[in-house]
């Protein structure tokens, strides 16, 4: 509790001047464009910071020192993971970025054509991985500060919840996208001197290496020192997640042009890989302090048990801000499904932009209401949120990517890429419910991409539709 004033003046002070700043880009960038894709104007290094935040969220303060701790290395490998789905959205980028997207779905219909089942369901499974992103961020921001300032849980997932919205409303994506990047600066600063302090506490880089086990200091063996299983398992849960999460594709719409989506990505991987280095270091240097913890999620926290009070209260107002901007994005993406994939879509295509700008600010209260709901009530239950990663790549990788590979070969059919969703999901359903050695999204894929082979082949010749032929049907936002 002695730590909760100079933790409460120091948030305080980084979120009030950083809502301040959300305001004013509120003011500045009116319109539905602008809430949705960032006006598809953002600025390069805005887009990394925006990328670079979506990516890591929270995690990477906590879970990764963590893996660095027990681990360390193995962070880098980690972030490689993340940096090769990255590279591989570089090359679709300039497709994606011309097309003039707004969702996911949007891929979809340009591939397959407009169809309500096949619109549907991947519009419900690229809601569900920010949905759950935001209900877990919540409980972890609430587990966490709890313990670092003695307030109940459930109130600060309130203020967490409370406070988002003043980045979200005002501009949407372009608000969200311009704090991103100003929490992306503090927290990479914060990171810079949490180095210096460690390994000041430490004795130095030579002390830690003589401290922690070989086979996790050592390089490059130490890439693998997680182990070959985790390895695996790592890759065919975040690759495909990265691959099939609306987050990054909004962010690829809203660049400026198409040179800069690929400095965007690319420079987001590079500095991901530049975070992981300091994760590992900042691991294994706590751990050539103190080896003896039972967890070591708890490395991150026990290092803040020996720092300055000054630096703990800046450390944790921008703990606060990065998992703050992991929700923001969440409840945004969330509310693009809903109002241009459903409402304009099938309730009311002739909606006005005022009445489209009005109706996401409204859902984007309804969303982090019921996410701070669930979050408070079922926080126990949370642990399956982490399946929604699995059960969308399951759904939408091989028709987004099948799909793209294949979109001028007049062999891609509508009843194809329905299958192909559907046995997806079936796939992943059934080897989870048989709690399969192979990881489960395996069979989700396997079954996706033969279901789309196999009935695009059966269904008629008439139904073949090529790409260039192929147009997503027209959602004009009326200015009336």
């Amino acid at each position: 509790m002695g730590n909760l004033l100079p933790i409460l003046i120091s948030s305080i002070v980084v979120v009030g001047l950083s809502a301040a700043f959300s305001l004013f880009i509120g003011m500045k960038k009116k319109g539905n464009e602008q809430w949705a894709v960032g006006g598809r104007s953002l600025p390069v290094y805005v887009v990394v910071g925006t990328q670079f935040a979506t990516a890591m969220g929270g995690g990477m303060l906590v879970a990764h020192v963590g893996i660095g701790y027990s681990s360390g290395w193995s962070t880098l490998t980690y972030g490689l993971i993340i940096g090769a789905g990255l590279l591989v959205l570089v090359f679709i980028s300039r497709w994606l970025r011309e097309q003039g997207f707004t969702t996911l779905p949007d891929v979809i219909r340009k591939i397959y054509g407009e169809h309500p089942v096949l619109t549907s369901i991947t519009a419900f499974m690229t809601i569900i991985v920010p949905f759950g992103w935001v209900a877990t961020q919540l409980v972890a921001f609430g587990t966490l500060l709890e313990e670092i300032t003695g307030l109940n849980s459930s109130v600060l997932m309130f203020f967490l919840a409370l406070v988002s919205l003043v980045y979200i409303l005002p501009a949407g994506l372009t608000s969200i996208a311009w704090t991103d990047f100003v929490f992306g600066v503090g927290m990479l600063i914060m990171s810079i001197v949490s180095i210096f302090m460690v390994l000041d506490i430490a004795g130095g880089m030579n002390a830690v290496s003589t401290q922690v086990p070989s086979s996790s200091w050592s390089f490059p063996d130490g890439l693998g020192a997680v182990g070959g299983v985790t390895i695996i398992l790592w890759s065919l849960s975040i690759l495909p997640g990265t691959l099939t999460n609306q987050m990054y594709y909004q962010r690829i719409y809203a660049s400026k042009n198409t040179k800069n989506v690929k400095i965007s990505l690319i420079s987001t991987a590079v500095v991901i890989l530049l975070v992981e280095v300091w994760a590992a270091i900042m691991g294994m240097s706590i751990r050539s302090i103190n080896p003896g913890l039972s967890n070591p999620e708890q490395a991150a926290g026990w290092f803040l048990t020996q720092v300055p009070t000054w630096f703990l209260a800046l450390y944790a107002s921008f703990i606060i801000a990065t998992i703050m901007s992991t929700v923001n994005s969440g409840v945004q993406s969330v509310v693009v499904n809903l109002t241009r994939d459903i409402y304009q879509n099938y309730i009311n295509p002739s909606v006005n932009e005022k009445k489209l700008l009005n109706l996401s600010r409204v859902l984007s209260v309804v969303v982090i209401s019921v996410a701070y709901l669930m979050a408070t009530q079922f926080s126990g239950a949370l642990n399956w949120l982490v399946a929604t990663y699995a059960y969308s790549a399951g759904a939408l990788l091989a028709p987004i990517f099948v799909g793209y590979a294949l979109r001028n070969k007049s062999f891609l059919t509508m009843q194809g890429g329905v299958a192909s969703m559907i046995f997806g999901l079936l796939g992943t359903g059934v080897a989870h419910a048989m709690n399969t050695t192979i990881p489960y999204v395996i069979f989700g894929l396997v079954l996706s991409v033969v279901a789309l082979v196999v009935v695009s082949f059966m269904t008629s010749d008439k139904n073949r539709v090529s790409h260039e032929e192929r147009e997503i049907p027209t959602r004009k936002v009326s200015s009336r």
